[in-house]
């Protein structure tokens, strides 16, 4: 990542809103990371590639409050 441009957290990034969100914020000058639980991740990150945004995905599924040791842990 730059560190002289701001970076965004987008979760759901693949499709939908997320993606959307994501989009925007490449074009306004952020790097991204981006976070989907599918394998339309991979080719979301490709297209907000083309924007000139360094973009880093991760793929994971989201948790429950009892895996981070939470209250129902």
């Amino acid at each position: 990542m730059n560190e002289n441009r701001p970076l965004a957290l987008v979760t759901g990034a693949s499709s939908g809103i997320g993606y959307a969100l994501a989009r925007q914020f490449a074009e306004n000058g952020y790097d991204l990371l981006g976070n989907a639980e599918d394998d339309r991740l991979d080719e979301a990150a490709r297209k907000l590639r083309e924007t000139g945004a360094e973009v880093s995905a991760v793929q994971a599924e989201p948790g429950t409050a009892g895996d981070a040791g939470g209250e129902d842990g």
